[in-house]
């Protein structure tokens, strides 16, 4: 398990990758988010998106997923209080190949819980091309590894 104490500030990891198919966009877009444009080329077609989209909300899982399990060993997450500055900066596609860069930006022991620590991470989510797609501030509860 990777625990608070093995997050050095300011380090960056890159996680992934994860390649969508369609199939895979439109099947999570009739589940939980069932746009036009997220579920067909056709619906897309006389939108912002021209063709078939990934929803902003299936990206930011594919993140997660890649920040849960993309590193060699499993984050000694506690869970998590949330995130900021949630932003969709440019569509995903069918095809397109995600990956992760997760920087650790702020880190502190907790007050009231010993035996974890908050951790910061600016997440941007990059498409093959190295475009960023997505980014996030998120604060996780990590698991101490020693307590005082």
């Amino acid at each position: 398990m990777i625990h608070y104490e093995d997050l050095p500030l300011d380090q960056c990891v890159v996680l992934g990758p994860v390649t969508l198919s369609a199939e895979e966009v439109v099947d999570f877009a009739r589940r939980y988010d069932p746009q036009r444009f997220h579920l067909s080329d056709e619906g897309a077609r006389d939108t912002y998106f021209g063709k078939l989209a990934a929803s902003g909300w299936h990206t930011a899982s594919l993140t997660m997923k890649m920040m849960m399990t993309g590193r060699e060993a499993p984050l000694a997450s506690l869970g998590s209080p949330g995130f900021d500055n949630l932003r969709w900066l440019r569509p995903v596609y069918p095809g397109d190949t995600l990956s992760a860069r997760v920087t650790v930006t702020e880190k502190r022991l907790s007050k009231s819980r010993p035996e974890m620590g908050l951790v910061h991470f600016l997440v941007e989510t990059l498409n093959q091309d190295e475009v960023v797609v997505m980014r996030l501030d998120t604060v996780s509860m990590v698991a101490r590894r020693e307590t005082d």
